[in-house]
């Protein structure tokens, strides 16, 4: 997918490692607020064995998570790609949600709680000071590139399932232990009220 012809609200395909499925995610393209990491990406609670041929049919679906930064547009050519499946265009496509932020690089430990400060990161750009409690249940601003969320659809799709993480996952593997960190400091997202997904708590 070339920059020039991205249209956001773009949907792509991937596959969810270990045979675990085919998934989708949308992604939307908040570049001209911060140009290194203005790529959002939201990926659907929809794991299918069988691609997907009607697009539409994810407009009624859930999130598997909050929404993820990244780095730049994900490939969509040579092996391993993920596939350009069309545009689905919805009425929060232009909201971004808020983020939380620590310089003690919390996105890398098993209980993040034990550092700070905290801040809310709203609009991608704004910190606001917060304390722990009013944003644990949101994203990290940490950039995800397209293995790791790969990866992390396949950690949560197992959570939710209740099947355990470190038996499929060779949590040896630095990429894999580092996303397996960022999911467990927020809490499954189906589990989140609504009112609260992707929203600091005032």
């Amino acid at each position: 997918m070339s920059k020039d012809d991205f249209i956001s609200g773009t949907i792509l395909e991937f596959k969810v490692p270990l045979d675990i499925g085919y998934a989708y995610c949308k992604i939307l393209d908040f570049r001209y607020i911060r140009k290194f990491d203005g790529v959002l990406i939201k990926v659907f609670d929809y794991i299918v064995k069988t691609p997907l041929d009607d697009i539409t049919e994810l407009a009624s679906k859930e999130l598997l998570f909050g929404a993820r930064r990244m780095p730049d547009l994900p490939g969509t050519r040579g092996k391993g790609a993920w596939k350009n499946k069309g545009v689905l265009i919805s009425d929060d496509d232009n909201l971004i949600p808020d983020f939380k932020y620590c310089i003690k690089g919390a996105a890398f430990l098993e209980d993040e709680s034990k550092v700070g400060p905290w801040d809310a990161v709203k609009n991608i750009n704004n910190h606001l000071t917060s304390s722990y409690e009013k944003i644990r249940h949101l994203e990290d601003t940490i950039v995800s590139p397209r293995l790791a969320i790969e990866i992390r659809t396949g950690m949560e799709y197992y959570r939710i399932n209740n099947i355990r993480i470190d038996k499929k996952f060779d949590m040896t593997r630095t990429i894999n232990d580092l996303v397996y960190k960022q999911m467990i400091n927020v809490p499954i997202y189906r589990d989140i009220p609504k009112e609260i997904r992707g929203r600091a708590l005032n």
